[in-house]
């Protein structure tokens, strides 16, 4: 149960529930027809589904500064 409860509480699961029940909204109000809701359920699912993997984000913000530093440090010679 712990388990669930972690996963549910990720950003991206959050994100793609809530577009899954937008998109929903948005097709029994007829305000969506199935050509536009099926790329944004499509969307919602692999956000779902795909896990939040918050340490690759961390590891790719401090590449990315170490690049940045790197740049600048080469443009001022």
């Amino acid at each position: 149960m712990k388990g669930l409860q972690v996963w549910v509480r990720q950003p991206t699961t959050v994100a793609g529930i809530s577009a899954a029940l937008g998109t929903l909204v948005g097709l029994v109000l007829q305000q969506l027809s199935w050509g536009q809701a099926i790329p944004l359920l499509a969307g919602a699912v692999m956000s779902i589904l795909l896990p939040d993997n918050t340490a690759a984000k961390a590891q790719a913000e401090t590449l990315a500064a170490a690049l940045a530093q790197k740049v600048i440090a080469t443009g001022d010679k």
